[in-house]
């Protein structure tokens, strides 16, 4: 055997391990996602995870899940068996749920300055990252909504079309009419206190002082406001 066929021999073994990796998460991913129920991320670092959508009502302990849109009935939870990130792994010994949360944040948000889902805490529905205006305003404009806000960033109001889909959230919320379209308050991702029903600082007629202002500073056109 000469040289030229043991450097050929050697390149293609080389070829076949690296390429290894590579057909392993295209069979995860496909495993993943076979059922039509479930996503698979990965980011540049290699690491990866699969969610997938559960009924609430199944026995979900042994699963890190979230919830993800304003419909209760649904989660989606990570399949260990398609993770390989250990905070999101309740088998690992070392979960940790904000981490684990943080990590699908970073997979679903595309740069864009919107986030089409907000993801809360199971079973509970808390928000898990209460310390970011940045997350807020995301969380908003990912679902059509519109921030107001005047002079600081981190004092602003969510309003979000109201939708059939997203009535029951939307409902006893402080909602307004813009352009003959109506958008309430979301509280999860509002700042103003005096503009969310379940604050003590709640006051009906601040908020509506608040958002008479916000809106002409930020040229949106309340049409109406709206008793709720």
């Amino acid at each position: 055997m000469n040289f030229k066929t043991i450097f050929s021999i050697a390149a293609l073994a080389l070829a076949a391990v690296s390429a290894n990796p590579v057909n392993n998460i295209a069979t995860i991913k496909k495993e993943c996602e076979g059922d039509g129920l479930a996503t698979f991320y990965i980011n540049d670092n290699g690491e990866y995870t699969c969610l997938r959508q559960h009924p609430k009502k199944e026995e979900l302990d042994y699963r890190t899940c979230f919830f993800t849109n304003d419909d209760d009935d649904t989660v989606v939870c990570v399949e260990e068996g398609f993770n390989n990130i250990p905070s999101c792994s309740k088998n690992s010994g070392a979960t940790d749920y904000r981490d684990c949360a943080y990590k699908f944040l970073e997979f679903v948000d595309d740069g864009s300055g919107k986030l089409p889902y907000r993801i809360r805490k199971f079973p509970t529905h808390e928000k898990i990252f209460y310390d970011s205006y940045v997350l807020d305003y995301k969380e908003c404009k990912g679902h059509d909504g519109i921030i107001l806000s005047y002079k600081v960033a981190h004092q602003y109001v969510c309003l979000q079309p109201a939708t059939p889909k997203n009535a029951k959230m939307l409902k006893d919320k402080e909602c307004v009419k813009i352009d003959g379209k109506i958008y309430c308050v979301v509280q999860d991702n509002t700042s103003i206190n005096h503009c969310v029903r379940r604050d003590s600082q709640y006051n009906h007629e601040s908020c509506k002082e608040t958002l008479e202002y916000y809106s002409m500073v930020n040229k949106v056109n309340i049409t109406e406001y709206l008793e709720n």
